[in-house]
């Protein structure tokens, strides 16, 4: 490019470069914008069946972030200690004592894990522990309202200023080997957490509160309840009225735990003992899951301990406790093994007979005045529960009703996990959190059902069509192309599953299938913009490839 006297005009080549990389700018970022587009990244919703489901996402994504903060403000209370003996003696040869106090704990600590130890030693939660405090916030809404003339006026007056509370919050044993364990100090939520631990005795003694105890995964563990109280046997006074065992919640959960032995000692004697092994009380692998993953429970029953095997899974470690007399298996729901269920049917039925009682000497009339016989609360009820279990029998043979809400139940909470790490943008955590759901749901009874000829227990094709979104964020666009092909031949009118097969097809450039499955998924849902756009995307993508193979 020439200039005056033959010169070089940079400032006219300068131009003329800035202008040729604006048009490109231009160029690519509409490319983006139109693949965002296909991939349906707008910021718009363009259905109304889109705009639920942002709004969705958008409470998710609210909800993920308050339990963030739970679990950040929950580390913060985490006191882990590790290779707990002294390494002096490297041969081991003698039995350490190391006794753990207040003074081991740091500021603000009140959940205590043992952690990677290796004995031979014994170690004691001293009862100093029990001297650490816990501020408990005030809560202005526990004031007692008051009314003119009425007695409990006179009641002193209730101070909200919050409180303070003894003991630590919670205990966990995990990966401890060949020790001996005491706990002598107060657990304020009466759980014990036990995981990975061989060769392991715990001692679970008189001042303490452990009342329920989740084991998992262990070899050789030892649980010993020296005169130790119930959860609802500790008189405000400090005395012990009630011991371990003599409550219904009092109970051992065990997953996974080979040669666990149980024992109640009370006055230095052996009072109730037992033993129990995963393996040996039938724990079997069904679909993808594991035999260490069957739940079993160990608890009093008739003066005797006894092992049985947890049908319905309660929410979190199986140990909370709902008051309400066949409460849903969901949150705050109480795990439940077959003789527990049978025995809330049974109170079922007489709460049914009694209402009959109580109705069978009422008449009623209809609007003309004539008598109508009452229908049998009790024989409804049955006549339900016969319709229901002749469907449960056809389409579920092999697997009880509860049991299979116990698996639709985890599945549903681990889908749910896995939407709300997508919409973080933890596409690899969401795709770990879909394949345990996927798995889980192998165990329900149609997963062999591969036709797709009964109705699915659990909706498979939705899960699969949120892996391939997660598969083709991470540009993994063969396994998001067969999660979409899956998810459409379990339910060829689901529209995402169709969708994505079309987006995926498109990622790997063979834009002729893709064009077929995105029309396909079009006529699904004729007035979707999204799939529009993709369709139109594909196309272009389509005359372009052809052009390139013409000037070849």
């Amino acid at each position: 490019m020439s200039g005056i006297a033959g010169r070089t005009n940079y400032s006219d080549w300068n131009k003329k470069a800035n202008s040729l990389l604006s048009s490109h700018d231009r160029e690519e970022e509409a490319d983006i914008q139109a693949a965002k587009a296909a991939l349906g990244h707008g910021k718009y919703a363009n259905s109304k069946d889109e705009a639920t489901e942002k709004a969705k996402a958008a409470q998710i994504a609210k909800v993920k972030k308050q339990l963030d903060g739970y679990k950040k403000r929950e580390v913060g209370v985490v006191q882990i200690l590790t290779d707990i003996f002294s390494k002096k003696d490297e041969c081991k040869s003698t039995s350490e004592t190391v006794r753990i106090t207040s003074h081991e704990i740091d500021a603000g600590k009140r959940v205590l894990t043992l952690a990677d130890t290796s004995g031979p030693g014994n170690i004691v939660l001293t009862e100093d522990l029990s001297n650490l405090q816990s501020h408990m916030p005030p809560n202005t809404n526990l004031s007692p309202k008051s009314y003119p003339n009425d007695s409990e006026n006179a009641a002193p007056e209730y101070n909200p200023n919050g409180g303070t509370i003894n003991g630590l919050v919670k205990l966990s044993l995990s990966n401890l080997k060949d020790c001996t364990v005491s706990i002598k100090c107060k657990v304020i939520t009466g759980l014990l957490e036990v995981s990975h631990c061989e060769n392991v005795t715990v001692k679970i003694c008189k001042s303490t509160t452990v009342v329920t105890v989740q084991a998992d995964l262990c070899q050789n563990l030892n649980i010993e309840f020296h005169d130790a109280p119930s959860g609802k046997g500790i008189h405000p006074k400090g005395f012990t009225t009630m011991f371990w065992g003599e409550d219904k919640d009092d109970r051992i959960f065990h997953a996974g735990v080979e040669g666990l032995s149980v024992k109640t000692i009370r006055d230095g004697f052996v009072d109730l003992e037992t033993v129990a092994d995963f393996k040996k009380d039938g724990a079997k692998k069904v679909g993808n899951a594991t035999a260490e993953e069957v739940q079993f429970v160990t608890s009093v029953l008739d003066g005797e301990l006894v092992t049985e095997r947890v049908l319905r899974q309660g929410s979190q470690t199986g140990t909370t406790v709902a008051g309400a007399v066949g409460g849903d298996a969901g949150s705050g729901s109480r795990a439940m093994t077959q003789r527990e269920m049978k025995e809330v049917a049974k109170r079922k039925e007489e709460i049914h007979k009694a209402l009959d009682d109580k109705l069978g000497g009422i008449k009623i009339v209809d609007k003309e005045g004539n008598e109508v016989q009452p229908v049998s609360v009790a024989d409804k009820s049955v006549d339900e529960k016969n319709d229901d279990d002749d469907e449960i029998e056809e389409v579920y043979a092999g697997m009880t009703k509860s049991e299979i809400e116990a698996v639709v139940q985890d599945c549903e909470a681990q889908k749910t996990k896995g939407n709300a790490s997508f919409l973080a943008g933890e596409y690899a955590q969401a795709i770990l959190l879909y394949t345990l759901t996927l798995d889980h749901a192998a165990e329900l009874p149609d997963a062999s059902d591969a036709g797709g000829s009964k109705k699915q227990l659990f909706p498979r094709h939705v899960v699969l069509s949120n892996r391939s979104a997660s598969f083709l964020k991470l540009g993994h666009h063969d396994k998001a192309l067969k999660d979409a092909t899956e998810a459409e031949s379990l339910e060829p009118t689901y529209v995402k599953g169709v969708f994505r097969k079309g987006l995926a097809l498109h990622a790997m450039g063979r834009y002729q299938e893709a064009i077929t499955s995105l029309a396909a998924a079009l006529k699904i849902e004729p007035k979707n913009k999204q799939i529009k756009q993709a369709l139109q995307f594909a196309e272009v993508r389509m005359q372009q490839e052809m052009r390139k193979r013409m000037d070849r």
